[in-house]
């Protein structure tokens, strides 16, 4: 018979770590992080909310619980994989700051962290980690919105760096935020995929004007940004010049895995929990049609929260999600939309009329009339199939009338 393996004493170190971390950890969450279940768990950002969740992320870090896996010379932690995925696990019951940095973390940091230089690096990354500055993903325009190689703000070489003029969109939480990536249209002579470039701007210049823009709910979670000759120094240009289709993909890429990866078992309106709660107010809890629909928005909970569990386990174990990053979001977006349906139907006219003053949304309300925003964030459902099926499942791409064709010469409608 073989013998049974035997532990090496690195192996035993490493468990020994690992548990100690865990500890550190479970006594950390329970003195510093309220529990998920004992919070309303809102979409909503304000100047106080986002003040409370920049000092407990803060915490976080300072006591070796942020950017677990990045470099020490980046500001990071310096630890392996085991210690971020245990953190995540440890962390699902739990408020942690998760809309505050969810594109800080999510999308700037991790492009800076492939693409950017140590100075950049140095400069912009230990400050990102511990939310001292909140940072921007800054794609849209008013004329190319999924279609972001479309854009037109331009950024022109001078001495020195860029000056750049333009206009975006839709950018969330800009007014919180310090900095932004953006990309800008730096060679119009080139097809339109060939001739972008990144940077990072400060979107506190006097050159940058943020207007936040009203949705629905009567709040402002997104903005649009002018930019009127703003310069920009080579050193915080991302990447190569042009090359900034490049970037945008591989941000893209970890905007759709942050949000497709993201999902927790929630306590927000839109929980199974919490529909099951209006379905009993409603006198509904023992209609077939209603506990049918219950069913259904659980299972579809239950799936995208084990979606997002196995393609997070692989970010954590270092396994490239590539494209598939996709199915995620697509997959949040489509449960979403059904949820909304269900929502509709048990609920009824109390999502439209309540009791007290007009401007104060019920919850409810005010995550039913947020939700349909998921379909088109991060890329619109279209989107996501047209990559799942080019780039996952090997389909053949759409034509393009534009393909090939210099910027300059495409006809635009703007």
């Amino acid at each position: 018979m073989s013998e049974a393996p035997t532990l090496t004493d690195t192996d035993a170190a490493a468990s020994t770590s690992l548990r100690e971390f865990e500890a550190r950890a479970r006594a950390f969450l329970e003195e510093h992080v309220p529990r998920r279940d004992t919070v309303v768990v809102t979409d909503t950002m304000s100047a106080e909310v986002v003040a409370n969740e920049q000092e407990l992320q803060k915490k976080i870090y300072d006591a070796g619980f942020a950017a677990i896996t990045q470099p020490k010379e980046h500001g990071g932690q310096g630890l392996g994989e085991a210690e971020s995925m245990a953190w995540g696990a440890l962390t699902a019951g739990y408020a942690v700051p998760r809309m505050l940095i969810a594109i800080s973390h999510g999308m700037c940091g991790p492009i800076i962290n492939l693409l950017g230089t140590p100075e950049q690096k140095a400069k912009y990354l230990p400050d990102l980690w511990r939310a001292n500055t909140l940072f921007a993903q800054i794609f849209s325009e008013p004329g190319a919105g999924s279609d972001v190689a479309g854009l037109q703000t331009r950024a022109e070489k001078v001495d020195g760096g860029w000056l750049m003029t333009g206009q975006k969109v839709w950018t969330s939480n800009a007014q919180y935020c310090d900095y932004g990536v953006i990309v800008a249209r730096t060679n119009p002579d080139v097809p339109k995929h060939q001739g972008i470039t990144m940077f990072i701007i400060n979107l506190r210049d006097p050159a940058v004007t943020i207007r936040p823009l009203r949705v629905a709910t009567g709040e402002y979670p997104f903005n649009e940004i002018f930019i009127d000759s703003l310069f920009i120094p080579d050193s915080d240009r991302i990447g190569e010049v042009d090359k900034g289709w490049d970037a945008a993909v591989a941000m893209l890429r970890f905007e759709r895995i942050s949000i497709g990866t993201s999902s927790t078992k929630s306590t927000g309106p839109l929980s199974f929990e919490k529909l099951a709660d209006v379905a009993r107010e409603a006198g509904l809890a023992q209609d077939p049609a209603a506990r049918a629909a219950l069913v259904e928005a659980h299972v579809l909970e239950q799936g995208t929260d084990l979606l997002a569990l196995r393609m997070r386990e692989e970010v954590e174990a270092g396994i490239d999600l590539g494209p598939r990053g996709s199915i995620a979001k697509l997959a949040g977006a489509s449960a979403n939309f059904r949820v909304n349906e269900i929502i509709s139907d048990i609920a009824g006219l109390s999502l439209v009329a309540w009791d007290g003053p007009g401007a104060a949304y019920p919850p409810l309300t005010k995550a039913f009339t947020g939700a349909p925003s998921s379909w088109t964030a991060g890329g619109t459902i279209e989107i996501q199939l047209g990559i799942v099926g080019e780039r996952v499942l090997g389909l053949e791409k759409d034509p393009s009338v534009d393909r090939g064709v210099p910027f300059r010469d495409i006809r635009r409608s703007a």
